[in-house]
């Protein structure tokens, strides 16, 4: 089982170092979460809205000194990737609200150093129900085969896509 969870995590950060380098991000939840809360969009709780990105953060024009993906650039690969654990708001929303199955995801901006550690993570997207804190936890335990130019490591900013699920 945990082989399955491991291969499931490297897609899904796959899928979203490939967004990355295109630009894009997810754009919606699960219905299943929206179920769960239907009149509210994901929001950060109060005790992780320090970890969301500033609004001036731009994908497009990363800060000095940051190399922004392109096609002269060899995106980072996952080497180390730890599953972040459930909150206790989402395990008890999950548990009143009588769902089968629950599916919510946050996306992280991050900048891969030269070294392929996270620095500078923050929410881009909340998933909310407590687990963005979770998933920043996460993140930041990650590491990464560092992003090249020319065969030289070079820091490049990216989205990571972490993905919250629970079935009866």
């Amino acid at each position: 089982m945990r082989g399955v969870r491991s291969a499931l995590a490297m897609a899904v950060l796959t899928a979203a170092c490939l967004w990355a380098q295109q630009g894009k991000t997810p754009d919606s939840h699960d219905a299943t979460a929206a179920k769960a809360n239907p009149d509210s969009t994901p929001t950060l709780s109060d005790a992780d809205k320090s970890l969301a990105c500033p609004a001036s953060l731009e994908p497009d024009d990363p800060p000095d000194g940051i190399d922004k993906p392109d096609e002269g650039v060899k995106p980072p690969k996952p080497l180390k990737q730890p599953n972040p654990e459930f909150s206790d708001e989402a395990r008890k929303m999950f548990k009143n609200a009588h769902l089968e199955y629950f599916h919510a995801f946050s996306v992280i901006h991050l900048i891969v150093d030269k070294d392929g550690n996270p620095q500078d993570v923050c929410v881009q997207k909340a998933a909310g129900y407590g687990l963005d804190g979770q998933a920043v936890k996460a993140v930041k335990q990650y590491r990464f085969k560092p992003a090249t130019r020319d065969g030289a490591p070079v820091p490049v900013p990216i989205h990571v896509q972490v993905d919250f699920r629970l079935y009866r």
